[in-house]
């Protein structure tokens, strides 16, 4: 999932900001691309819904043909606030609708998620971490397809018993997913651009960025292996 864009723009005098704090953060973020912890940053502070600060720094990447950085137009790699800013928000639009009950059982959804105890994994375990599955798997090694690799989180072994271990995962957001899909009859990322992000007005908030938005995206990470 990749985002960019602000709240709506008011001075920082008119809701409350201290001159000397604004100072602050920017230092600290010059700081930052002074070190080489990063190439470039953008900072957006809101307050009482609006926006009081927009900065860029620096440039997308490392490289100093790369495009600056601007807090209005960049795009970033939310990661894992991606659980956050989508899954959670589309289950819980569920759940308000009277469809995701919380202690309903993933198997009611999907019926291939079989081993030993994972008939007892509720959709409350997998929004709290705690269904028992482990933190990931390497699916790009072991998959080729989409299709394969949602095979595979769905066969993975729990490494604990329901609702005992908090361990923070990447596969139960996967099967969370999985579920919403199933309920829904939509894939993941049209629910949530049709039930979250298109009403609040974020257009540059998608999962699977077209080619044409490559220049405007701040890379994550290097990873020669997966391109």
């Amino acid at each position: 999932l990749t985002f960019s864009g602000g709240l709506p723009t008011s001075a920082p005098r008119a809701v409350g900001m201290s001159a000397d704090r604004l100072a602050t953060v920017d230092h600290i973020v010059r700081r930052g691309i002074t070190s080489g912890a990063y190439p470039g940053a953008a900072v957006v502070i809101g307050r009482r819904g609006f926006s009081v600060w927009q900065k860029g720094y620096g440039r997308l990447d490392w490289s100093s043909k790369s495009a600056a950085v601007d807090p209005a137009e960049s795009i970033y790699d939310l990661a894992s606030l991606t659980k956050v800013v989508a899954l959670t928000t589309a289950a819980m639009i569920l759940y308000d609708e009277g469809k995701l009950p919380l202690e309903s059982r993933v198997v009611d959804y999907i019926p291939e998620f079989v081993g030993a105890n994972k008939d007892r994994v509720t959709i409350k375990h997998l929004l709290s971490h705690r269904s028992g599955l482990p933190a990931g798997r390497q699916l790009w090694k072991t998959a080729s397809t989409p299709a394969q690799a949602r095979a595979q989180v769905l066969e993975t072994s729990l490494q604990n018993a329901p609702g005992r271990v908090f361990n923070y995962s990447d596969l139960g957001p996967a099967v969370l997913g999985m579920v919403i899909e199933r309920i829904t009859g939509k894939t993941l990322d049209a629910f949530v651009t049709e039930r979250v992000f298109f009403p609040l007005g974020m257009a540059d908030t998608e999962y699977l960025p077209d080619a044409s938005l490559k220049p405007r995206i701040a890379p994550t990470n290097a990873t020669p292996p997966r391109g």
